[in-house]
């Protein structure tokens, strides 16, 4: 009985040596490739689902601002609720879209009534969602969702995908794993 139990370890243990070491083995393994999950900003409504979905906390999902189609507003849409307020008093009086205060306005002039700069503070971003929603709804869809690669656990099956009610979220490939230099024919530095 024992020889019979051993035999089969013997068969099962080499059955999966071949499997494990071709995959091991860089020269059998095939293309090394990456897929990472993607929030696609056309279908993303800023529903909120992204914040709670994930399996991380806080959600791999941050909110980013575009600032090439950002208008660059005195009252942004994804900052200010209260939209009738005074320019001088928006920074004092202001009533924030975000209850996190992750989305920062940064003043390129003296002039209340002058250039202003949005961008999200990752670090208090949640990926709640309300400021891409109001950007989306009343502004220029400058800020939207991303998955961050970096947060990211790459789940098999994104939990966020599924509960997604648009399918806002993919798994998109983005390349083999490589410094690109060879595809590029650039030479080592």
């Amino acid at each position: 009985m024992n020889l019979g139990r051993t035999a089969c370890t013997l068969v099962i243990g080499g059955v999966a040596y071949r499997v494990v070491s071709n995959h091991l083995n860089a020269a059998n393994a095939g293309p090394k490739s990456r897929y990472v999950w993607a929030i696609n900003p056309e279908k993303c409504t800023g529903c909120g689902i992204c914040e709670t979905a994930c399996v991380r906390t806080p959600s791999a999902v941050k909110a980013v601002n575009d600032q090439k189609k950002c208008s660059n507003c005195v009252i942004c849409y994804g900052h200010i609720i209260n939209k009738d307020i005074a320019s001088d008093r928006v920074m004092s009086d202001g009533e924030r879209v975000c209850k996190y205060d992750a989305v920062k306005r940064v003043a390129h002039s003296d002039d209340p009534d002058g250039y202003f700069f949005y961008t999200i503070d990752d670090k208090k971003c949640t990926g709640c969602g309300l400021c891409v929603k109001n950007c989306t709804d009343k502004g220029t869809h400058s800020m939207f969702l991303i998955i961050r690669p970096d947060l990211c656990l790459f789940c098999n099956s994104c939990n966020i995908a599924d509960k997604c009610p648009e399918n806002a979220v993919e798994q998109v490939y983005i390349g083999s794993e490589d410094d690109y230099k060879g595809e590029f024919g650039l030479e080592s530095y």
